[in-house]
């Protein structure tokens, strides 16, 4: 794009990127065979656990559920996870059925990298040899944090933080392990002060659960053992973690407490909104405006419609034959209708950037709010664009346009598509009801906005103006709707391309984007040209999709 910024520095939207691509699991051995303080161990890969306690953020993590590997997967797929807790204090001590698990989860994450796994071992009061032993099998296997549970001393915390050696954090401020001690026993709580001053600990957790057991039920004295060990954690600059679910998480992190074990995915939501955890660089790095701020193509498909009396959710209402894309389902009966977990079926696919709504012919605010949540869900796989179609400025009337644009964005649209844009003077009202809605549009005079603001030409004498429309500032995407001037020109389909050619050259001059639907027959061609938007149908999408991947270099 014509204003696209230069990767510099280390808080740009280039460096952010690889926060989410690099390999954040591989395999890490010990250095040595000597067992005691001083043993080291090394480990390759990111460990977002590092990056986050490094910058002063909190950390949210969940419990890892059953061990297989397809939980794996599903725990994977939870983007808003920043580490999976994964406990072989009791039973079986099962390293191979913990990287089947994290196999699932590589297999789960998709084109992101998967969270990094703590590992619970037993009790170093078990046998110290034992417990060495344990940590090191449990690097080699790709876990990046051990986790000590019941650490009654600062000789077990020594050993504790001297198993991980110089790969860890704090000690190696470039390390990329963590060592997190557990006190949940009374007689660590009266040594909280000598255990979590131990050099080079990254972590401590006071137990709720051991420690209810410890002091018999009596859960003052529990929440005041808890509030001995945050004390001391925020005299030392320790990070004081805790167990925690939605109705209690905010209160923690007023209190200060930085680290999180959570049950539930909504406990993660919650957390995450309550601290503020700005993702806003990662988000829009890998999001639809970051890849077309580095010239990379952005795939997404038609948000496919669902009928009464017709397929499930996500999974059915495609036009019939000679339907244009997306068109809301002529030829189908009753009106299309659009939900929650439609929604959420389409946050799961790690192949889509954007998802594209097309209410042009049946505007419903429902259908935006109920895209917009199922999109947000815990279980998305990255954050999808939504982009809505809402009907022209010619069939609404601008009064009506205008409040359309303003209320899909307050229900969660992330850009709004205005279809069969006949001249500058529609293009200028436009970009007034984005500015009406008060939208921070990105475009090319304003590179940091947020919101798309896509404006399509459909008709030959709008084609004909391309270029006056192209210098109309304060919007994000030009795009030829070439189905609807291929019937405009009756069936003329060169002509249409021509039409479209001539846009996409205006569009790429002024500094915009440009959007194509496409099919596996013509992505890798469209990529070639230039458009850095292509749209498809569900049906046939991931084959389409992943031939311009490759011809994109994504």
């Amino acid at each position: 794009m014509r204003w696209l910024r230069p990767c510099s520095g280390s808080r740009g939207l280039c460096a952010a990127a690889p926060v989410l691509a690099a390999a954040a699991v591989a395999s890490c051995a010990p250095t040595g065979d000597a067992p005691g303080a001083g043993e080291g161990a090394s480990a390759t890969g990111a460990n977002r656990m590092v990056e986050l306690l490094s910058s002063g953020q909190p950390v949210f993590g969940i419990f890892s559920g059953e061990h297989t590997p397809g939980q794996g997967a599903r725990m994977a797929r939870n983007r808003e996870a920043d580490f999976v807790f994964y406990s072989l204090e009791s039973g079986p001590f099962d390293i191979p059925a913990m990287e089947a698990y994290m196999e699932g989860m590589r297999e789960g994450a998709g084109e992101y990298a998967p969270q990094p796994v703590a590992l619970r071992i037993p009790p170093i009061r078990d046998g110290a040899d034992s417990a060495r032993a344990r940590a090191r099998a449990g690097l080699a296997a790709g876990a990046h944090s051990i986790v000590y549970p019941h650490v009654e001393s600062v000789e077990e915390a020594e050993l504790a933080v001297g198993t991980l050696g110089e790969a860890a954090w704090p000690g190696n401020a470039d390390g990329n392990l963590v060592n997190i001690l557990l006190i949940e026993d009374r007689i660590g709580i009266e040594r909280a002060a000598e255990i979590v001053r131990t050099p080079g600990v990254s972590v401590v957790i006071p137990g709720p659960g051991d420690l209810r057991r410890a002091y018999e039920g009596d859960m003052e004295a529990v929440e005041a053992a808890i509030q001995t060990v945050l004390a001391e954690c925020l005299a030392t600059g320790v990070a004081c973690g805790i167990t925690a679910g939605p109705d209690d998480i905010g209160e923690r992190l007023d209190q200060g407490f930085r680290f999180f074990i959570v049950t539930s995915p909504e406990a993660l939501t919650v957390g995450r909104a309550h601290a503020g955890r700005a993702e806003a660089e990662v988000a829009r790095a890998t999001g639809t405006i970051g890849l077309w701020e580095r010239n990379l193509a952005a795939f997404g498909v038609f948000v496919p419609p669902e009928f009464a009396g017709g397929a499930g959710p996500g999974g059915g209402g495609r036009p019939g034959p000679g339907a244009e894309p997306g068109a809301g389902g002529r030829g189908q009966r009753g009106p299309p209708r659009y939900t929650v977990e439609g929604g959420r079926e389409l946050a799961r696919n790690p192949l889509l950037d954007f998802v594209f709504l097309n209410l042009e012919r049946n505007y419903d605010p429902d259908a935006v709010e109920a895209i917009a949540t199922g999109l947000r869900s815990p279980g998305a796989v990255g954050r999808k664009t939504l982009l809505v179609r809402i009907p022209s400025i010619e069939q609404g009337g601008e009064e009506a346009t205008r409040a359309r644009v303003r209320e899909a964005l307050e229900l969660g649209a992330d850009g709004v598509v205005l279809p069969h844009v006949r001249n500058v003077a529609e293009a200028r009202a436009a970009v007034g009801f984005f500015e009406d809605a008060g939208a921070d549009v990105w475009s090319p005079a304003n590179p940091d906005g947020t919101v798309i603001a896509m404006l399509m030409v459909e008709d030959p004498d709008a084609v004909a103006e391309a270029a006056a429309i192209a210098d109309v500032p304060g919007y994000s995407v030009l795009a030829c709707g070439i189905g609807s001037l291929t019937g405009a020109l009756g069936g003329d389909r060169e002509a249409a391309e021509e039409g479209n050619q001539a846009v996409l050259a205006e569009a790429t001059r002024a500094g915009l984007a440009d959007m194509i639907t496409a099919n596996a027959a013509d992505i890798e061609q469209r990529v070639g040209e230039g458009f850095l938007g292509l749209l498809m149908q569900v049906g046939g999408a991931e084959e389409a999709i992943r031939l311009g991947r490759q011809a994109a270099g994504r």
